[in-house]
């Protein structure tokens, strides 16, 4: 059975560098799998900006999962990999609140559930990172709303299911859980 290791924070925060970190330790020489879930391609210069950083951070022998590839299926491909780093559900959530099939009476919750089981059933353990949303004020409109809300769902409901959970401060880690 797959651990899960949430690892949630403010932007800029430290979450990536931690779970880099967390992810070498634990493999050593031996290829984690990074799953990533930010898009490129879609006119933000910034965020290619800082995908290619993070692109630059990884070693080079680590296997990667870039969108459009579907998140459940690169959690469950067969692999040597000895962990999983999922970078992020912030941006995961996005994708499925802007989604042209979203219902917001509806939500999210059958799709991070199955996530939630499919990280569990995982022949490896999972550093999981999100943005951490809870400290903030709510949003001006519908669809801020609903990414607030979907988000902070989906991060208690993993929480509730994960091993571990740390919160970044300022790049410091703070355990929870």
């Amino acid at each position: 059975m797959g651990s899960i290791h949430l690892i949630t924070g403010g932007v800029k925060s430290g979450k990536s560098s931690y779970a880099l970190g967390l992810a070498l330790e634990a493999t050593g020489a031996a290829a984690a799998r990074f799953i990533a879930t930010a898009h490129r391609g879609i006119g933000d210069d910034s965020l290619e900006q800082r995908i290619d950083r993070h692109i630059s951070e990884r070693p080079s022998h680590w296997t990667s999962f870039e969108p459009p590839v579907e998140l459940i299926a690169s959690i469950n491909q067969n692999g040597d990999e000895k962990i999983n780093v999922l970078d992020c559900i912030t941006l995961w959530i996005g994708d499925l609140v802007s989604a042209s099939n979203y219902d917001h009476t509806v939500g999210t919750y059958k799709q991070v559930f199955e996530l939630i089981s499919t990280l569990k059933n995982s022949t490896r353990p999972t550093l999981v990172i999100t943005n951490e949303v809870g400290s903030g004020v709510a949003p001006p409109t519908t669809i801020g709303n609903d990414y607030a809300d979907e988000l902070g769902t989906a991060n208690r409901l993993i929480a509730d299911a994960a091993d571990q959970v740390t919160l970044l401060v300022a790049g410091q880690p703070l355990r929870i859980k």
